[in-house]
This record gives C-alpha cells, sequence and structure tokens, in this order.
C-alpha cells in the first residue's frame, strides 16, 4: 500500500478556482481501480492551506491515477494556484490493520 499525504497552501485570489478542480480531481481519483482513498482537506485553522491524503493499493493504482487528465489540470494550475507547496511524504505501508 503507498500513501501520499502533500500540502499547498492557494494563493487567496484562487480560493474558488481551487475548490473546483480539487473537488473534480477528488470526484475522479475515488473512481480509479487501485485507490483506495483519496481526499484533499481545507485546513480549518488556515482556510488556504489543503492537505491530501492519498491511499493506493499499489504502484499501478498511483500510475492510473497519474494518468487523469483532472490531475494535470490541477497541476498546470498550480504555478499560478499556489503560494507554497506542494511538499509531502510518500509513505510505503507493508502492513496495516483495522482501527479500533
Amino acid at each position: 500500500m503507498i500513501l501520499y499525504r502533500v500540502a499547498v497552501t492557494v494563493d487567496p485570489a484562487h480560493l474558488q478556482r481551487a475548490h473546483r478542480l480539487f473537488a473534480e480531481l477528488v470526484d475522479v481519483s475515488r473512481r480509479v481501480p487501485g485507490v483506495i482513498d483519496f481526499d484533499i482537506m481545507q485546513d480549518p485553522g488556515n482556510p488556504h492551506r489543503f492537505v491530501s491524503i492519498e491511499v493506493y493499493a499499489d504502484e499501478e493504482a498511483v500510475e492510473l491515477q497519474g494518468k487523469l487528465p483532472q490531475l494535470h489540470a490541477v497541476m498546470d494550475a498550480f504555478p499560478t494556484l499556489l503560494i507554497t507547496g506542494p511538499k509531502g511524504t510518500k509513505f510505503v505501508v507493508l502492513a496495516s490493520e483495522p482501527w479500533p
């Protein structure tokens, strides 16, 4: 299992556009085979900061999600959309278990 956590800070002038682009990306990403979970959350303490948590079954799922036109639209918008980021961490999970 592969997990990504990525943070960005959106330019306040582009907040509405970011909401639209992120919502579209979340919607289609969740339908990709092997995408276990895909969320982009807005920080309640800083409405310009967003954090994505992405969980994939394997590298093949990462590659499939990476081909989405909506992901390319988000990435292409980053130079004008963002103040900082993206900055993230990739985790390779070898085992998991239900909790609690």
